[in-house]
């Protein structure tokens, strides 16, 4: 797995700079066409980092209409996530990632969406990203069958990230559906229900 995060982030990294704002272009897109901003009131995102794709306009057009918006934080050791808004000051976690200065927290489980970058994924919907096991402990009350809040798990990548299979740990969180510059791909029936029946 080392080798493939290792290969996966090189190509990412190495994506020309007209191609990755092009298919950056078509991520927002498929996002902003999704319904996401329709029915959902508390999305999680991210900054990118390492080459991951940038959804710097779906965020952008989140604070225009007024929708509450957050992303991930690193506090204690552990994966929270805060609300952002727009003009916010930010701060380099430990892993010189971008993250709000001023903490807003909110539990995982009262999120609706929460969008996430990964190293790579297969598809079945299984998503394999650092190494570290962040978002897979943050979520992990989703392994619970009984757990009745939900948020969309929505993972976003390249195409080039998609691999022909990722062996799923007992403690790996799935995803619900990915976006990539190619459109949005569902792995299960909530999906489809949820995103405009465009998958």
């Amino acid at each position: 797995m080392i080798s493939l995060r290792h290969t996966l982030r090189r190509e990412r990294r190495k994506l020309p700079f007209a191609s990755r704002s092009a298919f950056d272009f078509n991520i927002n897109q498929a996002l902003l066409n999704s319904g996401l901003l329709l029915r959902s009131p508390h999305i999680a995102g991210y900054l990118a980092n390492d080459g991951e794709p940038s959804i710097s306009l779906f965020i952008n057009t989140c604070f225009e209409r007024n929708i509450t918006h957050y992303l991930p934080v690193i506090h204690k050791k552990t994966l929270h996530f805060s609300a952002y808004a727009s003009g916010d000051s930010l701060k380099n976690n430990i892993f010189n990632i971008p993250e709000p200065e001023t903490r807003l927290l909110i539990p995982s489980k009262f999120l609706s969406v929460v969008l996430l970058p990964l190293v790579a994924y297969d598809n079945q919907g299984n998503r394999l990203g650092m190494g570290g096991g962040y978002y897979d402990c943050s979520l992990r009350f989703l392994l619970n069958s009984n757990c009745k809040k939900r948020p969309l798990l929505i993972g976003i990548a390249y195409s080039l990230q998609c691999v022909k299979h990722i062996e799923r740990q007992p403690w790996d969180i799935a995803l619900d559906a990915v976006v990539t510059e190619n459109g949005l791909e569902c792995f299960t029936t909530r999906a489809k229900q949820l995103l405009n029946f465009l998958c």
